[in-house]
């Protein structure tokens, strides 16, 4: 896996594990987890992203990826 792909899927996986533990108003905001969770913009209603979890996953993609294939 190339690292183009996996910070790709790590920003998705950014974007969405947020919003599925409800957005700002939920259990994601409530918890440990909100350390390194931004707004990417500053009026957006519930719009999270997760630094962690997009550094952590694309790394960890890469990792297994690479490793898989050989």
């Amino acid at each position: 896996m190339k690292w183009l792909t996996a910070l790709v899927f790590g920003a998705v996986l950014a974007f969405i594990l947020p919003l599925m533990f409800g957005g700002t108003g939920g259990v994601w905001m409530e918890t440990w987890v909100k350390w390194g969770t931004v707004r990417p913009f500053p009026q957006s209603p519930g719009l999270l992203f997760s630094i962690p979890i997009f550094l952590g996953s694309a790394i960890a993609l890469r990792i297994f990826f690479n490793w898989h294939r050989n």
